[in-house]
């Protein structure tokens, strides 16, 4: 497993290891991948290997605990099953298999099975991902679409698994179910 930034550099470790921050580091592509080859760093609808998250920012450090990674302006992390885009975030466990993703962004948006017929999309303005247990919670202008039916709400967890939803707490909730074009 490595680590390679778009200038080619590598370091062979378990995980990626930085100083504790002083100053942000300029990060433009950041992969952590355990075989393979990654795919191009500029092909969006590339395939990620499983095991892989690949992470494009302007700036990424590491904390000084070692579990958690910070990654800010025009972020993008894609992983095998899921793609974020925002402005900031929040990866703790390790990268390359996150135990949470927490992003902010205006808005921050997730596509989870983006290779599969129906892909969940999500957009808001804060958003947390759990990729182990499958669950998206939203806040903030929050909307999550599957196919021919979305939610919108101020707040939204969704189970992607079961493809369920829990939405409200101020506002309104607005639910949209359309038939599936024959």
């Amino acid at each position: 497993m490595g680590l390679m930034t778009n200038r080619g550099e590598r370091a062979h470790s378990s995980r990626y290891h930085a100083q504790p921050r002083t100053h942000a580091q300029p990060w433009w592509w950041l992969w952590v991948a355990f075989a393979g080859s990654a795919p191009a760093a500029d092909d969006p609808a590339a395939r990620v290997p499983h095991d892989t998250v690949i992470a494009r920012a302007s700036e990424a450090w590491q904390a000084e605990d070692g579990e958690t990674m910070y990654f800010s302006g025009d972020l993008q992390l894609r992983g095998s099953l899921w793609r974020i885009s925002a402005e900031r975030a929040r990866v703790e466990g390790k990268l390359e298999d996150p135990d949470l993703i927490v992003v902010d962004g205006d808005p921050a948006r997730i596509v989870v099975g983006p290779d599969s017929a129906e892909p969940i999309e999500g957009r808001c303005q804060h958003l947390e991902f759990d990729p182990h247990s499958e669950t998206l919670r939203l806040e903030g202008g929050a909307m999550v679409a599957k196919g021919q039916q979305s939610v919108s709400s101020e707040t939204i967890k969704y189970l992607v698994r079961h493809g369920s939803f829990t939405a409200g707490s101020v506002g309104r909730v607005k639910v949209v179910t359309q038939p599936h074009p024959k």
